[in-house]
């Protein structure tokens, strides 16, 4: 069994173009190196910023953008799993404040953690079951995007339920929760954190239309994923990495004098440039050996979960602010009036197309695709941010006049 760490436990650690139509930039893929040389698995360096989670380039199996469009089965679905939870919540706070004794509290109380530890259990299924179906092709882009929305749903919907059990707990004279018990809450409360997070929640919401649709790029693997967008000025990215999470296997941080201390060790060599700019809050959560690291930093925010039996990060949501980002001008071509221009920040990462008049250098407005997929629109000042994707690309644009002009970009050295 893993030493106990002391429950609810939350330290905050604070210290002080007549071109070639073809171009090519170095893509930091290459694996992070700890001081001492050591590979840092699934960790890509990015200079002057955060480094990030990446699935590894010969694991992937889907590469593609999506547009989620209003997706009335998912809305049926979400409104009915949300008013399930709402009768669950009241119907758990009536009970609670009924009963008489603290035994008769303490039954209700493992009554309704083991029904969501069940729920919690299915979700888990049910990720791991539409990731690994999706790589295959089995499941098609928008019907994995369903799947990550109803998870993200319901993760944010089981939430609920275990603040609520917190929440009655603490309010109920002469009464409070066991250790165990607290313990068991916090555990569902840690993984349930991991199987939501902002590009998800942006599906469900864009599935439900409580929001405008948004062009994603979206990589797989047969255990993993990463879904990113470009949004009001921001690029945010989320990766799942299934294979580095191994609840089984003992808690190598734990198992250390100071187990903080080890994760943060840990964390710094992956993400160094964080670290220099400021030390992350860290957080764990009951028995998991899940540890959460969240920092806002110059470029924007990180939040990253490292597993206690890898060692390693496996889930990571990160948002960098495109005025942040470093890029440098790789592909551009004119054709006839229109000149385009492509900027590449890193593989993954964000994207500038810019077009214009060649005669004027006005800005143009027209569609803009990559290998064929719609990706959005040149705005009034004649550019779109998007995502770089994997490998060799070609960015076509079709002007308002009807003009199409495309250039290829290399993504490989």
């Amino acid at each position: 069994m893993r030493p106990l760490l002391a429950p609810l436990v939350a330290l905050l650690l604070v210290v002080p173009l007549a071109v070639p139509a073809t171009g090519t930039v170095a893509a930091p893929t290459a694996p992070a190196q700890a001081a001492g040389g050591e590979s840092l698995p699934q960790i890509t360096v990015v200079d002057n910023t955060t480094n990030h989670l990446s699935i590894p380039d010969s694991e992937v199996r889907v590469t593609t953008y999506n547009r989620t469009s209003i997706d009335v089965g998912v809305a049926v679905a979400t409104g009915s799993r949300e008013l399930r939870s709402r009768y669950a919540v009241s119907k758990f706070e009536q009970e609670f404040f009924r009963r008489d004794s603290d035994g008769a509290r303490d039954q209700l109380v493992a009554d309704t953690l083991a029904d969501i530890e069940t729920r919690v259990e299915r979700l888990e299924r049910q990720q791991e079951l539409s990731t690994q179906r999706y790589a295959s092709g089995a499941l098609t882009t928008q019907e994995f995007l369903r799947q990550r929305a109803l998870v993200d749903t319901e993760s944010r919907q089981l939430t609920r339920r275990l603040e609520r059990i917190r929440t009655a707990a603490g309010t109920a004279p002469d009464y409070s929760l066991s250790q165990a018990q607290r313990f068991r809450l916090e555990n569902n409360r840690g993984v349930l954190k991991t199987f939501r997070g902002p590009i998800s929640r942006q599906v469900a919401t864009e599935a439900t239309g409580e929001a405008d649709a948004t062009t994603m790029y979206i990589e797989a693997s047969s255990t993993g994923y990463m879904l990113t967008a470009v949004t009001d000025g921001q690029y945010t990215r989320e990766t799942y990495l299934g294979n580095e999470r191994q609840p089984a296997s003992p808690d190598q941080f734990a198992d250390t004098p100071d187990p903080l201390g080890a994760v943060n060790s840990r964390a710094e060599g992956l993400y160094p440039w964080l670290y220099s700019e400021q030390y992350p809050a860290v957080q764990t959560y009951g028995r998991t050996a899940i540890y959460q690291l969240q920092a806002d930093h110059p470029n924007g925010q990180l939040t990253a979960f490292l597993d206690g039996g890898t060692g390693n990060v496996f889930y990571e949501y990160q948002s960098i602010e495109l005025s942040t980002v470093e890029r440098s001008t790789v592909a551009s071509i004119t054709d006839q009036s229109t000149r385009l221009q492509v900027s590449q920040s890193y593989e993954s990462g964000p994207l500038l197309i810019a077009v214009s008049d060649n005669a004027t250098g006005a800005p143009v407005e027209g569609t803009v695709a990559i290998d064929g997929q719609p990706v959005g629109t040149t705005g009034r000042d004649g550019a779109l941010w998007t995502i770089d994707p994997q490998g060799d690309y070609t960015v076509t644009v079709t002007t308002q006049d009807g003009e199409r002009v495309s250039v290829r970009v290399g993504n490989t050295d």
